[in-house]
């Protein structure tokens, strides 16, 4: 009776430890989710950037964005980054580089949380026929 006991107990602290997981990889699924969709949208201004970026560059007429002109023929780097820069306003290099860590941190968090519950399930039936077998051994359940 006792080793259904503790076998009882310790089926109870996976269950209460299934729920505590479940409960980080819900949060970090929404957390690498939402990041995600921050980090695309950064990508493709990106992408737009280093369009604009090469437009100047290879210019073969004269370009303007948000007051800033590049001549043609002027493939000046620096005139073609703040081309590039008044282009496409909403691209944020350190934001892109931010969001490319966070993305990596919410990812191995997200993997981690998925595995432990791989692992603490495979555990719970471990335990439940375990803690099955003991009852039924003990008589207090019956076939």
């Amino acid at each position: 009776m006792a080793n259904t006991a503790a076998l009882l107990g310790n089926l109870l602290n996976t269950n209460a430890d299934i729920n505590y997981y479940t409960q980080q990889s819900i949060y970090w699924n929404a957390k690498y989710e939402a990041n995600s969709a921050k980090l695309n949208e950064q990508v493709k201004y990106e992408e737009k950037w280093e369009s604009a970026f090469d437009s100047a560059i290879d210019n073969t007429k004269e370009l303007k964005a948000g007051g800033v002109t590049v001549a043609e023929g002027n493939n000046n780097e620096m005139l073609a980054d703040a081309y590039a820069h008044a282009k496409v306003k909403q691209y944020d290099e350190e934001l892109s580089l931010e969001l490319a860590d966070l993305d990596i941190e919410y990812d191995t968090m997200k993997s981690m949380y998925d595995t432990l519950l791989e692992e603490m399930r495979a555990q719970q039936e471990s335990e439940k026929t375990a803690t099955s077998t003991a009852a039924q051994d003990t008589g207090l359940l019956q076939s």
